[in-house]
């Protein structure tokens, strides 16, 4: 009986053991662990979650040479691209008409988040500080202290009748006195009582109120709080306002008639702190209904809601803005109202107008702001910073702007960068590094990792993750070319003017990198062999060089008849790189590998242009 147990428990187990030792045979023959072991750990992590996000088609192998995804990807790119260039075009077409106009970001009423931050230390729960004006009431315990002929120190509580009872002179009532006259008072009658005695009056504990905070606040109820607190430390007790409530029309009802009214645009906009009343038990803090909402948006200096009151006009919406901006197109504003149930475009012919027009609720006021852009420019140019440029202003007007190049200034190898071209640029080097994952994942499935050297194609890996998207877009600014008057500025360009160079950078597999004197009509041979010559695992079959200008091309050192760009036309200028990579086995293919190394390249060259500008600007 027991035999028979103990065998369909080991039954049970195998069956339970069997799905995880498929997996783990089925892992070992994708990867081999002496592969996953010679990879870098954020190499190691990206193949397997490479892995992983193929799902049930882990056994599929990779190829390394299908890239039609990675194509469509690139074509989806490019369709996004001028999908936004039309939405820019459309946007620029509504703004100078008359149609209505969506805003898309929602704008938040003003003084919305006032008390998000307000300080509970405000409100003085514990440890009260009252002014002289603090008008005493029944619950405040004061310390008299008298010093004379009669010394001594004691507490009084303002009892129910108004008034403290002091030994030897009675009831002095100081209940809706303010601190400062009951003091005098107080004294006064010490000083008639006691010859060559004073009387010093202090408050101690000042007493508790409760109040009821209504209307539309965020949590209505009845509160607690100390005799010296005010509407607004009322209004922060009871978390602010509710999204129903007017932040300009706060009441302080006591008796059934209102006393004070807080409204808190004085309080934020001008600055005007007029809270004057102190809380006393039975008053009520009433908020409100919201009144006229108007939003203000565009060229404004602080888009946002704002409330308005009965008695205002569109004129004042805009001074709660903090008027226009300097970029304003003030022959370009819109009105948008609701009127007889259909939303309608009133156009502002001029700002006056905002002077007699009453707000209603659900105005949106549009203000057009020219396409003004900022642009910065730098190295070898006589003044270097950042400009404001008009729409349809080009790298030409910028380099006037800063005063044009100095004596010293290399046009040709002027760095642009642009900020489209940037998030281009990182979403290739994403799909390329995505590539290069998969060859090695292909690598590893081929069981062909023990049959190559895999170290230049892991490198190259690492090195493409780890590098940043420039975004450089390729310009030509000599005198004979007229790109500097074809290119527009777009908001947040920078161009980058180098210092004239008298070096040529090789790098790579050569015997010693770094910089060679450049020579007039010397080929790609003379430099490297100025370097010392090629190393042993040189690939002289695809020698890369990248020009000043950001262009690269590929050259090989051997003479090939049906190379499409015979050596005689390959030139070296000043500041150009060449770069030698190490040879590659058939594990990678090599438009891979020559997509990688333009791509480094490309940094190389901006990271060399910067040094020199910054050189220039020092």
């Amino acid at each position: 009986m027991n035999f028979k147990k103990d065998n369909k428990m080991k039954k049970n187990i195998f069956l339970i053991l069997l799905p995880l030792l498929a997996f783990v045979i089925n892992s070992q023959e994708v990867f081999d662990q002496d592969f996953l072991d010679s990879l870098p750990n954020d190499i190691k992590d990206d193949v397997m979650q490479r892995s992983n996000e193929k799902g049930d088609g882990i056994n599929d192998n990779f190829s390394a040479y299908q890239y039609s995804s990675k194509l469509r990807e690139k074509e989806e790119l490019e369709k996004l691209k001028k999908r936004l260039e039309l939405d820019l075009i459309e946007l620029e077409r509504r703004l100078s008409g008359d149609e209505k106009l969506f805003i898309e970001d929602e704008l938040e009423l003003f003084g919305s988040n006032f008390f998000n931050t307000f300080q509970t230390s405000f409100m003085p729960i514990n440890e009260p500080n009252p002014d002289s004006g603090y008008i005493l009431d029944v619950g405040d315990i004061l310390d008299i202290q008298l010093v004379g002929q009669n010394s001594s120190i004691k507490e009084f509580q303002v009892g129910g009748d108004g008034s403290v009872n002091i030994p030897n002179i009675g009831k002095i009532v100081v209940a809706g006195l303010n601190l400062n006259e009951a003091s005098s008072l107080i004294k006064a009658k010490v000083s008639s009582a006691f010859i060559g005695t004073e009387a010093f009056i202090s408050i101690n504990k000042v007493r508790d109120v409760n109040i009821l905070v209504s209307g539309n606040a965020a949590n209505p109820g009845i509160y607690t709080l100390t005799g010296n607190s005010n509407v607004l430390q009322a209004l922060s007790a009871s978390g602010g306002i509710s999204e129903f409530g007017s932040y300009r029309e706060i009441n302080l009802i006591r008796d059934n008639k209102v006393i004070e009214t807080l409204d808190i645009y004085d309080l934020l906009i001008d600055g005007k702190y007029s809270l004057k009343k102190r809380l006393r038990s039975g008053d009520i803090v009433f908020v409100k209904p919201r009144k006229n909402i108007v939003a203000i948006d565009g060229a404004i200096k602080r888009p946002a809601k704002y409330e308005t009151t009965d008695n205002q006009f569109l004129g004042d919406v805009v001074r709660y803005a903090n008027g226009m901006k300097r970029t304003a197109d003030i022959q370009n504003i819109s009105l948008e109202r609701i009127l007889d149930g259909t939303l309608k475009t009133i156009p502002i012919v001029n700002q006056k107008q905002f002077d007699s027009i009453t707000p209603v609720d659900g105005d949106l006021i549009y203000i057009r702001e020219f396409p003004f852009r900022q642009a910065k420019i730098s190295g070898a140019v006589k003044k270097p910073g950042s400009y404001t440029m008009a729409a349809g202003e080009t790298l030409d007007d910028l380099i006037k702007k800063a005063g044009g190049f100095n004596f010293n200034a290399y046009p040709l190898g002027a760095i642009y960068l642009n900020d489209e071209a940037k998030e281009i640029d990182q979403k290739s080097r994403d799909i390329l590094y995505a590539e290069f994952i998969d060859n090695l994942i292909a690598v590893s499935q081929q069981n062909i990792s023990e049959n190559f050297d895999l170290t230049p194609i892991v490198s190259l890996t690492s090195q493409i993750k780890n590098s940043e998207a420039a975004g450089r877009i390729i310009v030509n600014l000599q005198d004979d070319v007229e790109d500097s008057q074809e290119v527009q500025i777009k908001d947040g360009d920078e161009l980058i003017i180098p210092e004239t160079t008298n070096n040529v950078y090789v790098y790579g597999e050569i015997s010693s990198e770094g910089s060679v004197m450049f020579s007039q009509n010397k080929t790609v041979e003379y430099f490297v062999n100025k370097s010392g010559g090629f190393k042993r695992f040189a690939d002289v079959n695809s020698i890369y060089i990248l020009y000043p200008n950001g262009e690269s091309v590929r050259y090989e050192s051997k003479r090939n008849v049906f190379e499409s760009r015979p050596r005689s036309q390959v030139k070296i200028y000043p500041g150009s790189i060449i770069f030698v990579p190490r040879e590659l086995d058939e594990s990678t293919p090599r438009r891979l590998a020559a997509q990688a190394y333009v791509s480094i390249l490309g940094n190389l060259g901006i990271a060399l242009a910067s040094l020199s500008s910054i050189n220039n600007n020092n």
